[in-house]
């Protein structure tokens, strides 16, 4: 008798096992589909925000040189009109013709 009530005890471990190693397997397989996904849209909004950190160091880089050259240039201008307003001939203008 005690081997008959083992292996029903047995039967009903083994296939509450199966039962809850099914919807564990079910659960994993969502939950990994659900990681996968994450994965995925993490991935990409991530290479957008590379993408766009790229694009505004470049433009930063850009728009420095660029005011950088401009200085260059309005220093230049500057110093060329010193010497113009320096000049002998206009020294005694002062009037606007």
């Amino acid at each position: 008798m005690e081997t008959e009530q083992l292996k029903k005890t047995l039967k009903i471990v083994i296939v509450l096992a199966v039962i809850i190693g099914a919807i564990g397997a079910f659960f994993y397989l969502i939950y990994g589909f659900t990681i996968l996904w994450q994965a995925m849209a993490t991935g990409i909004v991530t290479g957008f925000l590379l993408i766009l950190v790229l694009v505004l160091l470049v433009l930063a880089i850009y728009f420095y040189l660029k005011i950088l050259l401009i200085r260059r240039n309005l220093a230049k201008c500057r110093e060329k009109l010193e010497k113009i307003a320096k000049k002998p001939d206009n020294l005694n203008h002062d009037e606007i013709k």
